[in-house]
Formats: C-alpha cells, sequence, structure tokens
C-alpha cells in the first residue's frame, strides 16, 4: 500500500499576501510560521496576509493523527515585489523551496527574456527546462546544493542599462576577436539554493531546536586574475602586458585584484559591521617584456552600507567600481545586498562584470564556504557595453 501524499500543491503570491495548499489526508494541520503558530485545524490551506514585499518567510506544515505529529512539510519562499531592482534583477525574485519526505521542490519567477533554465544537483546537470519548477524526487538524507543558470540576450532586457549594452555590445565584439559577439551581449542568471539534511529540517514543531545563534559572519568578495601574465586589451597603451595573479579559485588566495572583507557581529551591542578593503598592486611590462611601472588602484569607490535590521537579521550592500592605477582602462563593477541571519541562513545577491575571476565566501564559525565562484570570460567583458552576470546563493537549513 502506497504512503499517503502529503504535499503542497500549490503556492499563489500577490502583493502583500501569500497563500498555499495542501493535500487533503483528513487529518488536523498545523501551520507554522517563523516557528509561531498560525492556524490549527482541518483546512487545508493558508493565507498569510502580513508579508512585506521581497522579505523571505518561513513555514512548517504538521499533519496530525491522534494528537499525533504524523508528518511535516517545510517551506522558504519570498513576497512579492512587483517593482524589481533594476541593475540587479534577481534581488527580488520570488524564489520557493518545499521540503517534505516524498520531494525537493523548487520554483522562481520567470526571468524575462529567458527561454530554458539549466538545473544542476551538486554540481551535475540534472535537467533543462522551460518550465519554472524542479521537484526533485530522489531526495538524500544530507547537505544538497541546487542551482538554476539560465541566460537571455541583453536586447531583450527590460533594464534600461542592459538594453543600452546590447546596442554597444554588438560594436564591442568587432574590435575583440577573442571572443564572440553573441555570447558579449548574453546575461547570465545563477540562482544558488543550499537545502540542510531533510531529517533534521522536518520535525515536528516541539521537537526542533533552533540552531545556536551565529555569533561572528564574515564575508570575502575577492577578484583576481587567473593568468600569471595577460595581455592589455588597449592596443594603443605602452604597457602591453600586466602580471597577474597566477592562482585559481582560493578563499586564501594572498594575490588578487581586489579584496573585500565584512565581518558582522551579533554577539557585540548593536551588531557592529567592520569592513576592511584593499587592492593589489598592479604591475605593467613593456612591449620588450621589462617592466614599466607599478600602482595600486584607489578603492574610495568600492563602499559599503548597513541595511535596517530587526536583531534576528542584518544586512549591507557593497558597491564597487575600482579601476586599472596605469593605464585608460574600464572599472571592475559589481554589487552585493546581503542578509545574514542570526540563526544561520542567508541570502546574498548580486551583479558584477564577466571578467575578471570572481570569488565569494562565507564563514559562520566553521570556516570559509563558497556560495558564489565565477571564472573570467575575458578582460573585454569588463566594458560597461558588455552584459552582467546576475547571482543569488542563499540556504534552508
Amino acid at each position: 500500500m502506497e504512503p499517503e501524499k502529503f504535499e503542497i500543491r500549490s503556492v499563489t503570491h500577490r502583493p502583500g499576501v501569500i497563500t498555499f495548499e495542501w493535500d487533503d489526508t483528513g487529518d488536523e494541520y498545523r501551520v507554522y510560521k517563523e516557528g509561531e503558530l498560525r492556524q490549527e485545524g482541518p483546512v487545508c490551506d493558508f493565507t498569510d496576509e502580513y508579508v512585506k514585499d521581497g522579505k523571505m518567510y518561513h513555514y512548517a506544515i504538521e499533519r496530525i493523527r491522534n494528537n499525533r505529529t504524523e508528518d511535516v512539510i517545510m517551506m522558504q519562499t519570498s513576497a512579492l515585489k512587483a517593482e524589481k531592482d533594476a541593475l540587479n534583477p534577481l534581488r527580488y525574485l520570488v524564489f520557493t523551496t518545499i521540503v517534505a519526505k516524498s520531494q525537493v521542490a523548487l520554483s522562481w519567477e520567470k526571468v524575462r527574456g529567458a527561454e530554458t533554465y539549466s538545473v544542476f544537483k551538486n554540481g551535475d546537470l540534472v535537467k533543462e527546462t522551460e518550465d519554472c519548477y524542479f521537484i526533485d524526487r530522489e531526495v538524500p538524507d544530507e547537505r544538497t546544493s541546487y542551482m538554476i543558470r539560465t541566460s537571455r540576450p541583453a536586447r531583450k532586457a527590460e533594464e534600461p542599462l542592459s538594453s543600452g549594452k546590447s546596442i554597444l555590445g554588438r560594436i564591442a565584439g568587432k574590435f575583440n576577436p577573442e571572443s564572440s559577439t553573441q555570447e558579449d551581449v548574453k546575461e547570465e542568471f545563477w540562482i544558488t539554493k543550499v537545502i540542510g539534511q531533510p531529517s533534521k529540517l522536518l520535525l515536528p514543531v516541539e521537537e526542533w531546536r533552533e540552531p545556536e545563534p551565529v555569533e561572528r559572519w564574515r564575508m570575502r568578495y575577492t577578484t583576481f586574475l587567473e593568468e600569471k601574465f595577460i595581455n592589455n586589451p588597449n592596443v594603443l597603451s605602452p604597457n602591453r602586458t600586466f602580471k597577474g595573479d597566477g592562482r585559481d579559485f582560493d578563499p586564501e588566495g594572498e594575490s588578487f585584484r581586489t579584496r573585500g572583507d565584512v565581518t558582522l557581529s551579533y554577539k557585540d551591542p548593536g551588531y557592529p559591521l567592520v569592513f576592511r578593503k584593499e587592492a593589489g598592486k598592479t604591475v605593467a611590462y613593456g612591449l620588450s617584456g621589462r617592466q614599466r611601472e607599478e600602482g595600486t588602484a584607489s578603492v574610495d569607490d568600492f563602499t559599503i552600507e548597513p541595511l535596517e535590521h530587526d536583531g534576528r537579521e542584518f544586512g549591507f550592500e557593497l558597491k564597487h567600481s575600482v579601476g586599472n592605477p596605469l593605464t585608460p582602462a574600464p572599472q571592475i563593477d559589481y554589487e552585493v545586498h546581503a542578509i545574514l541571519r542570526r540563526h544561520g541562513t542567508f541570502h546574498v545577491t548580486g551583479y558584477h562584470d564577466q571578467a575578471p575571476h570572481h570569488e565569494v565566501y562565507l564563514d559562520k564559525g566553521d570556516g570559509w564556504e563558497p556560495i558564489h565562484r565565477a571564472a573570467s570570460k575575458g578582460l573585454a567583458h569588463m566594458s560597461e557595453v558588455i552584459a552582467y552576470q546576475h547571482w543569488i546563493s542563499s540556504n534552508f537549513e
């Protein structure tokens, strides 16, 4: 005899409202929001009218029989925000994660202009789909990472900056024979969700205990050049070659173009943020191969802005625009919007030029964990005429 199916059947988002319904097994149900009981009885749907645009929420649904919890569903979803961030379109993208005994279900708001999505599980491609959802019924009892990737031609984007890029991108491609013009004008979107061990997630609320609060979060964002030496894309410059960083992804990599370290302390009054920023040395060589000059870029336009907090979560926004101190060249541009919660969940989203290498790590007391790594597509992609890469990384644990 097959076990009774107990899954969420639909989730609906409207401005200021989240509604979801689940399979009716003939039992009683309890609905919890952020650990607090919000509904109890035989009704198989719940409407939450107390949500803030763009904010992430956690829900638990318990199936009760004979005063005993028989089954649990956990859901994490964000409230709809109709007006998106033009530069960072993933920042307010609605993404829903559902964990049940029989499935992990992911659904996401459509990315404008995107046609297909590639779904990866622990780094392996498992599905190409035109749908905005993925259901995994092979759920191991271990921590699992999912990634959804898509892209769109920049000319299809409705965001004004990207639309401008597409016009100039076609021109830029003519002066950059090492790269594809079509690739130059494509924006990439990466969505990463890390899901904790289901047997620990799917506990009755009365048995579940909040994890130990995170005393200190750290985030490290580094840009670097993988090559030992790299040609200057500006062929008119007497600085024909630059020294690279000569390394692969590494949170402790000693050589870099720029590095920003943010520390958030929850154990100290006021939850202080400490921000440290640094640029690596730039070394240029002439046509003969001899060193011509060296210098260090200004980091004045590498800034942090704290966001409002409520004692349970705190955030900040990083803005980065750092250039080459020795020759006229495009800036390395990126922005990051981070929410780091006291009990261990995070939601980090941003965008960046598709060069050089970008690497982002988090540490909540147990060492660096990579949350975003993107390899360079060539220095021409630092130009403002080239489309950005957009990304989100978050967890449900």
